[in-house]
């Protein structure tokens, strides 16, 4: 499996240049980054990318976003070589009720449907809510599976396990509809730490996902704590190649 490192872990740092932070993600080892939605910086980072020998796995861009403003993501998309969108997040009213997962799975399979015929790949990203949340038996995830036939899934493995779901269970199910997997470890406190010092079992993971032809593991920590983001992200990316 390829390893990626979602843009976003190196936020706080952002400040000083892409330039820097993706020379040194390079350096590392990583062979490509999932970007967060910055339309603006497009061209600059679509040739820091080349420059550096990274690809562009896919991009993090609203549910809203997309709907609204549907060029301007697909131009984005553009710039960075990728034809994968994937939403991040949804907003809790969204699932607050069945009905409304129901409905937010309908909005998401329209929008599968349309990214589809344009060329494009829609993949949505969980959070912990979606596999705690369940109506009877059945999770907003599963929801979402059942709904939206046409959605593919960024399964946040670290997420998906703080929410009591068995990852690996998870995987199988959602088989050939996973487009990538977030590599992500949580500690006892359900707190992104980095991979290989938590409670993941991520080889298990790796081995899980690749069955289905999982191509990229992307590795997103939400916050460094114990270090350095490109301190953490190179920890976890030394562990990885262990595993891997």
């Amino acid at each position: 499996m390829k390893i990626g490192l979602q843009i976003y872990t190196l936020r706080d740092i952002i400040s000083e240049g892409y330039e820097k932070i993706l020379k040194e993600t390079a350096e590392i080892g990583y062979k490509g980054v999932e970007m967060t939605y910055s339309p603006d910086d497009g061209e600059l980072v679509a040739g820091l990318l080349k420059k550096y020998g990274l690809v562009c796995t896919g991009a993090h861009i609203s549910i809203d976003e997309l709907e609204n403003n549907p060029q301007r993501a697909a131009g984005f998309l553009d710039k960075m070589g990728s034809k994968h969108m994937i939403i991040p997040w949804i907003d809790g009213k969204l699932i607050d009720t069945e009905e409304a997962a129901v409905k937010t799975a309908l909005r998401m399979e329209e929008g599968a449907k349309k990214a589809a015929s344009h060329g494009y790949i829609l993949s949505f990203h969980n959070h912990t809510i979606e596999f705690e949340k369940k109506f009877g038996e059945k999770t907003v995830m599963d929801i979402f599976y059942e709904r939206a036939p046409s959605l593919k899934f960024e399964i946040d493995c670290g997420w998906a396990f703080a929410g009591g779901a068995d990852v690996c269970a998870v995987l199988d199910k959602f088989g050939e509809r996973v487009s990538f997997i977030h590599i992500k470890d949580v500690d006892e406190n359900k707190t992104p730490t980095e991979v290989g010092s938590g409670r993941v079992d991520m080889g298990a993971v790796i081995k899980t996902a690749s069955k289905y032809g999982v191509e990229w593991g992307v590795v997103e920590q939400d916050t460094c704590t114990n270090y350095k983001p490109l301190e953490a992200v190179k920890i976890s990316f030394d562990y990885i190649k262990t595993i891997n």
